[in-house]
């Protein structure tokens, strides 16, 4: 048992095992779970929900769009915590693995040790309910007509701050289908040893390197690597 549910109600147990199919398979996916420190007993994460998102952003103070957020740690105590609110038709399918996906990658790398957004953003999307072709090919069409946002750029953006709908859109697209790439592409151990450099305290691009070479050795390597591989799509 990873997960507990923090709110009485019929949905309690549909909600917790969902949560946990969305752990296993994200872990898998990423190749984790030769890895993973399981969140059992005392260890499991609270799934924690307001009684409407009025109520949620008022106390919380998220932005008036979120739907949920993940907590990796509090303070120095080691507690993981998903907090969201109640009414959302889409939350089993898009907020649960979101807050999820968030919560394996620093639960690997270290609440402590630098992410840059959109590997975090990326990796939390993952398995998220979605038409991938018709948003794989509208990606596609922004990075041939020069659209898209280069990854130096992306790398220093924050998603969280951005009041463009449009270019946190487009910064979503991208960090899930870099991500989907470098997973696809190069298989779960080079995704895990990028992990697992970036854990050990190196800066991106370092990381990046050592995971990939001589594929990839640097961002704007993986940038070309990237947009060749999104062509297809096309």
């Amino acid at each position: 048992m990873y997960f507990k549910h923090e709110t009485a109600g019929s949905s309690s147990r549909e909600v917790l095992n969902k949560a946990e199919e969305y752990y296993s398979t994200i872990a898998e996916r990423l190749g984790y779970e030769r890895y993973q420190n399981f969140w059992t007993w005392d260890q499991r994460v609270p799934i924690v929900y307001f009684s409407s998102q009025e109520e949620y952003t008022k106390t919380t103070g998220q932005s008036g769009w979120s739907k949920g957020f993940s907590i990796s740690h509090l303070a120095s105590v080691n507690l993981r915590m998903i907090i969201t609110f109640q009414g959302q038709e889409d939350f089993l399918k898009t907020t649960l693995p979101h807050e999820i996906g968030h919560l394996i990658l620093h639960d690997f790398i270290g609440s402590r040790r630098y992410i840059p957004s959109w590997l975090d953003e990326g990796v939390a999307q993952l398995e998220e309910e979605r038409d991938d072709q018709n948003h794989r090919t509208i990606l596609a069409h922004l990075i041939e007509s020069g659209q898209s946002i280069p990854l130096l750029l992306l790398e220093s953006s924050n998603p969280n701050v951005q009041i463009n709908v449009r270019y946190a859109s487009i910064f979503y697209a991208e960090s899930l289908y870099i991500v989907d790439f470098l997973v696809k592409t190069y298989g779960k151990e080079g995704f895990i040893n990028l992990c697992r450099n970036l854990r050990d305290g190196k800066s991106f691009e370092d990381s990046l390197k050592n995971a990939y070479y001589p594929s990839i050795d640097s961002m704007k390597k993986l940038q070309e690597k990237w947009f060749q591989y999104m062509m297809q799509f096309l």
